[in-house]
């Protein structure tokens, strides 16, 4: 994990973190969907190929930002799945929040800095993947967003 220090950023107008530097760009392909990842933390980029097709229709593209927060702690807990037709918040305690705008096809994530790279991989990632697959059907349903039987930590 990168140093506390290259991840610190204070700005008293800020205080919902919207506007943290997220200078890592990378882009993949879940299924049918392209994915353009900004992050300011080398350890949430997802391991997939790097593709970009630029023949495929807007429609199915996506942006994901997400951004190691340095001052969330504590571990990941099991899911809380809050959706609506154009929003949905998946939070696992403070060590992770994520939403997703359907309109904007944009998710914003918020990994706290207790969560490792195993964690991650394990419990963060596979939401991620869920949420991007669903991220085009009409209809929402929390259980198919989500579902989770065992604590995250596992």
């Amino acid at each position: 994990m990168p140093s506390r220090e290259s991840l610190d950023y204070s700005d008293p107008l800020d205080l919902l973190r919207r506007f943290i530097p997220s200078p890592l760009k990378f882009t993949c392909r879940i299924g049918t969907v392209h994915i353009l990842v900004c992050t300011n933390d080398i350890t949430l980029l997802p391991i997939l190929p790097v593709q970009w097709y630029p023949n495929v229709p807007d429609r199915h593209a996506m942006e994901w930002k997400l951004i190691r927060d340095v001052d969330s702690r504590g571990p990941l807990q099991p899911p809380i799945v809050l959706a609506s037709r154009d929003l949905t918040i998946i939070t696992m305690g403070p060590a992770c929040l994520l939403g997703f705008d359907r309109k904007s096809r944009e998710l914003l994530g918020f990994v706290g800095a207790d969560v490792d790279l195993y964690a991650y991989r394990k419990t963060v990632r596979p939401v991620l993947h869920q949420i991007t697959q669903n991220a085009f059907t009409s209809s929402v349903n929390a259980d198919v967003i989500f579902r989770t039987k065992s604590n995250a930590n596992d």
